[in-house]
């Protein structure tokens, strides 16, 4: 549920366009070490300048994940629509 103010539920299944290009503010499914997630995608600028990545949740119980220099990461596309089933 940690998607769940974007409209993303537990058992939805979810379109993607599969790409490794995205900007800040779109809805990615993001791949960090062995782990694949959906979150809101963030870049800016760290205190000392240097490019910084993170995972925003919509949902305010879960915490930002932030990508650390060297972790092995990679989008893996684009969030495009659901299907709920049982709807």
């Amino acid at each position: 549920d940690s998607m769940r103010d974007e409209g993303i539920f537990d058992g939805d299944l979810i379109g993607v366009h599969r790409t490794n290009d995205a900007r800040s503010g779109q809805v990615v499914i993001a791949r960090i070490d062995d782990e694949v997630t959906v979150k809101l995608l963030k870049i800016g600028r760290g205190p000392a300048g240097q490019e910084m990545i993170r995972l925003l949740p919509r949902n305010p119980d879960y915490e930002p994940i932030e990508v650390r220099p060297g972790q092995d990461f990679a989008i893996e596309g684009l969030y495009c629509g659901l299907v709920r089933p049982n709807a």
